[in-house]
């Protein structure tokens, strides 16, 4: 499974940490390759005026897609607040983890995998994991 983590780089450094703390996770020892991808610009009418930084993961299986997000989500409490944007991308379908509430993350996780399995629902079916996802907000 590959993905395509795009941090936010408010403050600058944040993909680099990010990297740093996925290589030192005990639960993916053996599951994931991360390597930096480099910086893109915003995209058009994105917030901010600050760089993308991409994070490249490879995992070895969909299991590990598990430890990957609950590692994001511990990453990013650890971070100042507000903590970056973090968004995950498979096989073109994005979601953002912005949340720690366990069943949005749940549905998050569920998401990646449809994705990942080639039953995505095409581009518009990006998620955010801060929002309700039964509310269309």
């Amino acid at each position: 499974m590959e993905l395509v983590l795009t941090v936010d780089e408010v403050v600058g450094g944040e993909a680099e940490t990010l990297l740093r703390w996925l290589h030192e996770e005990r639960d993916l020892y053996g599951q994931a390759r991360v390597s930096l991808g480099g910086a893109q610009p915003p995209p058009p009418g994105g917030m901010g005026g600050s760089a993308l930084e991409i994070v490249n993961v490879v995992l070895s299986n969909s299991i590990a897609l598990g430890s990957l997000v609950t590692t994001l989500v511990a990453w990013r409490s650890s971070r100042p607040s507000p903590p970056p944007a973090v968004r995950i991308e498979v096989n073109g379908v994005p979601v953002m983890v912005n949340s720690d509430d366990p069943e949005v993350i749940r549905s998050l996780i569920e998401t990646l995998r449809d994705a990942d399995s080639g039953s995505s629902q095409g581009p518009d079916s990006s998620q955010d994991a801060g929002s309700d996802p039964s509310s269309g907000t």
